[in-house]
């Protein structure tokens, strides 16, 4: 049987559907879901204090009961500094809830690649003492292995190889556009990176996009999810990721991917099984009806 593939989803609330292969994106890190066995965070650049409180926010997801007994990845592999301020936020956050978020974990295990950065994070769990154990790895095969994440490993390195080929600005962008409602404005978007729409238009021109294709990106990307996810007509569709229509949303597919969001849905979840016609059995009499008295006329 074939798993299904990791699904990029808004918000953490995602998380506490179905069983299912997940991951949100921000400013500094991915963070995913296999099914609800598994969790993991992918780290990037320097993570400053606004984004330590989305790594919280993230961190509360395993604290649920819901999730008792998974294990948890920690990859900071592309972690180029540390903030203090934001290790110090950090740091008092999981003492503070340390309590309550380790008893769910079984296995815990942390990913680094040496340097001073890696040595603080990693000498941060001496002043932790989680109730959970913690393994130190610079060997992807085995961290993800003493997780119990093998089957998942090779389609994570690819996802976490992609986002760290995203230009930051327009990493931002795509994040912004999954937050904010389906109809917002460039002038929302640019507001939540902290810059005007001409500054924020002649970053992305220097990283070879613009607002106009991050936005037809972002409808793609939604709209795939809705095809593969739910029953939805295509106007629903369309009206639900922003599209003004759902002919925009075809023309939009054959320009950007070439086919139609029919075809998508029919490729991702395979032919529809041939209905068998249904047997009809005619009702024979039998000796009870011959044997049934007629009924008296009045």
């Amino acid at each position: 049987m074939t798993r299904s593939p990791f699904v990029l989803v808004p918000e953490l609330a995602a998380f506490f559907g179905k069983p299912a292969r997940r991951y949100v994106v921000r400013r500094s890190f991915a963070y995913w879901q296999a099914e609800r066995r598994a969790f993991g965070i992918i780290l990037w650049g320097r993570p400053e204090e606004a984004d330590v409180d989305e790594i919280c926010a993230a961190h509360e997801v395993g604290a649920n009961p819901l999730f008792r007994g998974h294990t948890s990845l920690v990859d900071l592999r592309a972690v180029d500094a540390v903030d203090f301020l934001a290790f110090e936020r950090l740091l008092a956050y999981l003492k503070k809830r340390r309590d309550d978020w380790s008893p769910n974990v079984s296995q815990q295990a942390v990913l680094h690649r040496g340097g001073f950065a890696h040595a603080s994070v990693v000498g941060m769990f001496q002043f932790l003492r989680p109730g959970h154990p913690v393994k130190f790895f610079d060997d992807p095969v085995a961290a993800y292995d003493a997780v119990g994440a093998a089957d998942v490993r090779a389609e994570l390195e690819e996802l976490r190889a992609a986002l760290l080929d995203i230009p930051a600005i327009v990493r931002r962008v795509q994040t912004a556009f999954e937050v904010l409602p389906p109809r917002a404005g460039f002038p929302a978007v640019a507001r939540s990176v902290g810059m005007s729409v001409r500054t924020l238009q002649r970053h992305l021109a220097m990283a070879g996009s613009s607002l106009r294709h991050e936005r037809q990106n972002h409808m793609l990307r939604a709209s795939e999810r809705l095809l593969e996810g739910t029953e939805l007509d295509l106007d629903a569709i369309a009206a639900q990721v922003g599209a003004s229509s759902a002919s925009h949303l075809v023309t939009l597919f054959r320009s950007r991917r070439g086919t139609t969001p029919g075809a998508i849905r029919e490729r991702r979840r395979g032919p529809t099984p041939v209905a068998r016609p249904a047997l009809v059995l005619a009702k024979t009499s039998t000796a009870k009806d011959a044997r049934a008295k007629p009924k008296r006329k009045g």
